[in-house]
């Protein structure tokens, strides 16, 4: 959890030159060989000394934590809405495995930059983590109130909702989002991606068994945009278990011909699996329709 903030905060900073920095630091020890004496050292020391060693390291590290997690305690005294010390003191009390006590700064970051859902989001898998899929799908449903087509915190309360076996709930709110899709689309160009949606629709109608409600999805996906690979893949498992080989080989060629590259492999294995096999027994566990094309015109 701390690492999805950790890398929020340092995405200023390339992957690239961490590296770099990573490199010049072992290139530096390798010059000043006085430096690496006490490492090389170290694989010879007896097993006991060792494992001395590592337990006092440990412990300086907890205490290292410690006094950092105290530094952004006084700041936040002072401005309880820092931000760098809110998300420094969440990733520090995870480190420290102490996950309940992130929940309040995540809520404060949540609360002040409602603009960025990601803190939201983390709050809610937080609470998943914690096994409180109540306060959870909250959360998620907050992001939604502002973001109804922000498809990550969408497809989370969909997955809470078939889990806690209420598939109707499920597919009322993906219905929901369909029906005020044009209004938000008009306050805001491409608020809600229709595609994206109807596609999880599609798939929780597969999995509920409602054919004819799914492959009816998947058309209407087509008819919106006959360039998006996903229905014809959709379509397809459905005629294969059907037993319409014949039809369903077509149409996973079409979704073949239309995937992009880094989906290929997956639509190649789905037209192999057994024609009696569900490939998925869950939307969220579908190609992601975030990654895949939105719109080709």
């Amino acid at each position: 959890m701390y690492l999805e903030l950790g890398l929020f905060i340092v995405s200023q900073r390339t992957a690239r030159q961490w590296i770099i920095n990573g490199v010049l630091i072992v290139v530096t020890l390798s010059f000043l060989g006085v430096s690496i004496a006490p490492l090389i050292g170290g694989l010879f020391a007896p097993p006991n000394q060792q494992a001395s060693e590592k337990s006092n390291q440990a412990a300086s590290e907890q205490e290292r934590i410690k006094i950092q997690i105290e530094g952004f305690e006084a700041v936040l005294k002072s401005d309880p809405k820092n931000q760098t010390a809110l998300i420094g003191l969440v990733n520090l009390r995870n480190q420290l495995g102490k996950v309940k006590d992130t929940l309040e700064p995540l809520q404060t970051l949540a609360d002040t930059f409602p603009d960025q859902p990601e803190y939201r989001m983390t709050l809610a898998r937080t609470y998943i983590e914690l096994k409180d899929p109540k306060n959870a799908s909250a959360e998620y449903r907050k992001i939604l109130t502002t973001k109804p087509g922000y498809i990550p915190a969408l497809q989370s309360v969909v997955s809470i909702e078939l889990t806690d076996k209420r598939p109707e709930a499920a597919i009322g709110i993906l219905q929901d989002t369909l029906k005020t899709a044009e209004t938000a689309n008009k306050v805001q160009a491409n608020t809600v991606d229709t595609s994206s949606v109807l596609w999880i629709l599609g798939e929780v109608y597969r999995q509920q068994d409602r054919v004819d409600d799914s492959i009816a999805t998947y058309d209407q996906m087509i008819k919106d945009n006959a360039k998006d690979f996903r229905p014809y893949v959709g379509k397809a498992q459905l005629r294969q278990i059907q037993g319409k080989q014949d039809e369903a080989k077509k149409l996973f060629d079409k979704g073949l011909e239309l995937a992009p590259a880094e989906f290929k492999d997956e639509v190649k294995r789905l037209a192999a699996i057994n024609p009696q096999q569900k490939p998925f027994t869950n939307p969220a566990q579908t190609p992601s329709p975030s990654a895949a094309p939105q719109k080709n015109n």
